[in-house]
């Protein structure tokens, strides 16, 4: 697979993810984001949202309706990441301070600098797909996924634990990061 490939796989996949953690707030038991660890805050720059924020690997992943980022807390840091909506890409964010959603947008680059940039927020999707799955069994994740069926022009993505799968196979360990 070559980096674009791989890239184009990535943002199909986090569009996918953002419908399934819409579905994970309304969980019958709780929200799921919560319940991962994350913190519920309003969303800065699109009034009536919310913003869920989770301390990560020297950072933060931070998840709105419109966007999805990580960014480190130190400048010294690579770039973080950030994947809008619109767009459908990630791309690069250059800062230690979330991107304001409707607002901010993060800087292109070639698909192995964004891919290297991305893998703390990869991690982090991966970290809580296999806690969901653990957590509330595959039959929550089917019925969010098939869902999505019902949404116009949309056209999911790979089948829940084929998607698991490809996330567990292709995004790097912490470990094989750091050597890089």
């Amino acid at each position: 697979m070559t980096p674009y490939q791989r890239m184009r796989e990535v943002n199909k996949g986090i569009a996918q993810q953002m419908i399934l953690w819409g579905h994970d707030v309304k969980h019958p038991q709780g929200n799921l984001l919560q319940r991962f660890g994350m913190t519920r805050h309003a969303s800065p720059g699109l009034k009536g949202t919310s913003c869920y924020r989770m301390p990560w690997e020297a950072g933060e992943v931070q998840l709105h309706g419109a966007c999805a980022c990580w960014f480190p807390a130190d400048a010294a840091h690579a770039p973080g990441c950030l994947y809008q909506r619109t767009t459908r890409r990630l791309k690069l964010w250059h800062a230690t301070q979330a991107p304001v959603p409707g607002g901010d947008e993060g800087k292109n680059a070639s698909p192995e600098i964004v891919w290297q940039s991305s893998q703390p927020f990869l991690r982090w999707l991966k970290a809580y797909e296999t806690w969901v799955i653990a957590e509330c069994g595959t039959a929550w994740r089917q019925q969010a996924w098939r869902a999505q069926f019902s949404l116009a022009k949309k056209n999911p993505w790979l089948p829940p634990q084929e998607a698991l799968e490809w996330w567990h196979t292709q995004v790097m360990s912490e470990s094989l990061a750091d050597a890089h």
